[in-house]
């Protein structure tokens, strides 16, 4: 009995073991994003169309800088006690006179309030003074990188319409 319940333990650590493989490997196992595409724009064109897009959907522009082609963005959604923040990432990298590559990286962030309520009573009905008071406390519940191929093929369209507005 004692040789079967060691032999369960030994398998365990061994699975408990193999399970936790690095995470950095898990880079290369992921399917694409489909978060780049291919425009027939020079760098210039597509990055005045990428901040409008931007900025037509609600985006605050947090930094940016035209000489690396480089975009951050933020919007924030309020949802009861939580507030889900969108980073968005944008590079747009010049391949040739007339083509430039855009690649979209977008991060999901949900933090949530909590309100403590510190304030002392007497006979749990009179409150009393000095000390007490309400306490906020604002904590991360989650942070995920956006794989959703809707998201950005909705995003390109948009930036794509913008371009057509520009010519």
């Amino acid at each position: 009995m004692h040789k079967i319940v060691i032999l369960l333990l030994v398998v365990c650590m061994f699975v408990a073991g193999c399970a936790s493989a690095p995470v950095y490997k898990e880079v290369f196992k992921e399917r694409p994003t489909y978060n780049q595409k291919e425009f027939s724009e020079p760098k210039e064109t597509l990055y005045q169309a990428v901040i409008k897009a931007i900025y037509s959907k609600g985006f605050i522009v947090e930094e940016e800088d035209i000489e690396r082609g480089f975009i951050l963005a933020k919007r924030s959604f309020q949802k009861g006690k939580r507030t889900i923040v969108l980073l968005l990432q944008a590079r747009v990298i010049p391949e040739a006179d007339n083509k430039s590559t855009l690649y979209l990286n977008a991060l999901q962030t949900t933090e949530r309030f909590f309100v403590a309520d510190r304030t002392r009573f007497f006979f749990w009905l009179i409150p009393l003074p000095g000390g007490g008071g309400k306490e906020a406390t604002k904590i991360k519940e989650g942070e995920k990188v956006i794989k959703d191929k809707e998201f950005y093929q909705d995003f390109f369209k948009v930036i794509e319409e913008e371009i057509e507005i520009t010519e």
